[in-house]
C-alpha cells in the first residue's frame, strides 16, 4: 500500500507586503516565508545595497504546491502584475519525500504554477527557493523513509527535488538550503543558530541568510557590505553575507551527491543554479597572437551577441576573431541577450605588436636560447642600469616579475608556460624596452 507522508504545519497569520517600484517580486510559499517577514528583510537588504523592490506574497501556513495550484488568491496574485521574479517555495517536507511520491504529488503542481507565471508574463523568471533540512531531520517521516532521518539526508533529498523542478520548468533555483548546510558544516558548535525553537522554521539569522542568498541569486550582486543587518550582531551579519556570496557565485564551492534512488549524480556549483533558466550572464576568454585576438564566449543563456572592440569596430559573432592595427589599451565590451534578459561584460586588453618592439643597445643584452623550451638565460651588463625585468603575454598582461640580481645573470624556468609568444620587458631610466621570446 502506498505510504502517505505526514506534513507538519504551524499556522501563523500571513501578511501581504507591498513596497516601492523597481524590481517586482512575488512570494508563493508558506510559513518559511512569513516567519520573521522574509519579504521585508529582503526589501531592506536590497535597499541598503541600492536596489528598490516591491513585494507581494501568498503564504498560508503549511501550504503545498498542490494547494497553491488551485488557490484563487495565488492565481490572482500571479496574474495581477508583470513580476520580474516569482519565488516558489514548497512545503518544507514534500520535495524530500520518496521520488515516486514527489513525482506524482509535487512536480505536476510546480509545473502548473510555473505555467501560470509564464502565461501571465513569459519574461517573469521563476525562482525555486530551495529550502533547508530540519536540524535533526524529518522525525515524523524518518521511520518510513530513512534518508530523511538526518539534516544531511533531508537536505540531499530537498536538493534533488528542487533541482528536478528547476530543470523541468526551465527556471532558476536559489540554493538557500546549501548555504544553511555550509554554515552548519563550518559552525559545528552552532555559534550562529539558524533555527527557531522548533528546529524547522528560521531564526532571525536564518531569515537573514535566506534573504542574502535570494538577493545574490536574483540581483547577481554580492550582499557583502549591506548596511541593513536587522537585529543581528554586525560580525554575524557580515559572515552570513559572505556565505551567501560564496555558495551562489564562487567557483570553489561545490556540492556532490550521488542519488542512488534516481541514479543522478549531482555536482552543484556556479553556475548550476542558472543553467536551466533564462537569466543571462555575459563572459568571455581571449588569446592573442600579436594584434590578432581570438575571443571565446563563455556566457550563459544568451542567444545573441554584440561585441565592441574598443576602437570603433563591432561584431555579432559568438566567437569573433579581431585584428588590431595599433598598439594600445582597449576596453572590450560583450553584450549577451535573449528575449528577456541582457548583460554586458567589459575587459581591458593591452595590445603589443611584436614588429613594434624596441630593443636595448645592440649586442649588449644576451637572451638565449630563443626559441626556448625550458630555461631562458639573460645576461645584462651592469652599465645598462636595468631596474625591473618582467614577462608579459601579447595582450600586455604581466605574468612574471624577476627579482633583481646584482650579477646581471638570470635563469628563468619557463617549463610551466604554455607554448606561444611572450614579451620580455626591461625598465631602464624611466623607459621600458622589450624583447620578443618564443616558448616551444
Amino acid at each position: 500500500m502506498k505510504k502517505i507522508f505526514i506534513i507538519s504545519a504551524l499556522l501563523f497569520i500571513s501578511t501581504v507586503l507591498t513596497f516601492g517600484q523597481k524590481t517586482k517580486i512575488l512570494f508563493i510559499g508558506n510559513s518559511y516565508v512569513y516567519t520573521n517577514d522574509l519579504p521585508t528583510v529582503l526589501k531592506n537588504l536590497a535597499l541598503s545595497l541600492g536596489d528598490t523592490i516591491t513585494t507581494d506574497q501568498n503564504t498560508p501556513g503549511g501550504y503545498r504546491f498542490l494547494n497553491h495550484a488551485t488557490n484563487a488568491t495565488t492565481l490572482a496574485k500571479i496574474s495581477q502584475d508583470d513580476w520580474d521574479f516569482v519565488i516558489l517555495q514548497a512545503q518544507s517536507q514534500e520535495p524530500s519525500w520518496p521520488p515516486s511520491q514527489v513525482e506524482s504529488e509535487v512536480y505536476p503542481y510546480a509545473t502548473i504554477l510555473n505555467d501560470s507565471i509564464k502565461s501571465n508574463n513569459p519574461c517573469t523568471e521563476t525562482v525555486f527557493f530551495m529550502t533547508w533540512g530540519r536540524k535533526y531531520g524529518d522525525e515524523m517521516n524518518c521511520a518510513g523513509w530513512p534518508p530523511v532521518c538526518t539534516f544531511l539526508g533531508m537536505q540531499e533529498r530537498l536538493m534533488a527535488g528542487y533541482m528536478t523542478m528547476t530543470e523541468q520548468n526551465s527556471s532558476t533555483v536559489s540554493p538557500v538550503g546549501l548555504a544553511w548546510k555550509y554554515c552548519m558544516d563550518n559552525d559545528p558548535d552552532s555559534l550562529i543558530n539558524l533555527y527557531s525553537g522548533d528546529n524547522s522554521h528560521p531564526s532571525i539569522a536564518g531569515t537573514y541568510l535566506t534573504a542574502c542568498v535570494l538577493y545574490r541569486t536574483m540581483f547577481k550582486k554580492s550582499p557583502a557590505g549591506a548596511t541593513y543587518i536587522g537585529s543581528l550582531n554586525a560580525d554575524v551579519a557580515t559572515y552570513l553575507q559572505l556565505v551567501a556570496d560564496y555558495v551562489v557565485s564562487n567557483d570553489d564551492y561545490n556540492f556532490l551527491f550521488n542519488d542512488t534512488y534516481t541514479g543522478i549524480n549531482y555536482n552543484l556549483e556556479w553556475p548550476s543554479w542558472y543553467n536551466s533558466g533564462n537569466m543571462v550572464f555575459a563572459g568571455f576568454n581571449f588569446t592573442a597572437d600579436e594584434g590578432t585576438v581570438n575571443f571565446t564566449d563563455i556566457s550563459i543563456n544568451g542567444d545573441s551577441y554584440l561585441w565592441n572592440f574598443g576602437d570603433g569596430s563591432t561584431s555579432v559573432d559568438q566567437n569573433p576573431v579581431y585584428t588590431y592595427s595599433t598598439e594600445g589599451e582597449y576596453i572590450v565590451d560583450q553584450t549577451v541577450s535573449n528575449t528577456c534578459f541582457s548583460e554586458t561584460m567589459s575587459d581591458t586588453l593591452n595590445i603589443v605588436i611584436a614588429s613594434h618592439v624596441y630593443h636595448l643597445t645592440e649586442n649588449r643584452l644576451i637572451v638565449y636560447p630563443n626559441p626556448v623550451q625550458n630555461t631562458l638565460e639573460i645576461v645584462i651588463p651592469s652599465e645598462e642600469h636595468i631596474s625591473k625585468i618582467s614577462i608579459s603575454d601579447l595582450t600586455g598582461r604581466e605574468i612574471a616579475i624577476l627579482e633583481y640580481n646584482i650579477s646581471g645573470n638570470y635563469k628563468i624556468d619557463l617549463t610551466s608556460f604554455p607554448a606561444g609568444c611572450y614579451i620580455l620587458n626591461f625598465s631602464k631610466q624611466g623607459k621600458t624596452y622589450s624583447q620578443k621570446i618564443i616558448k616551444e
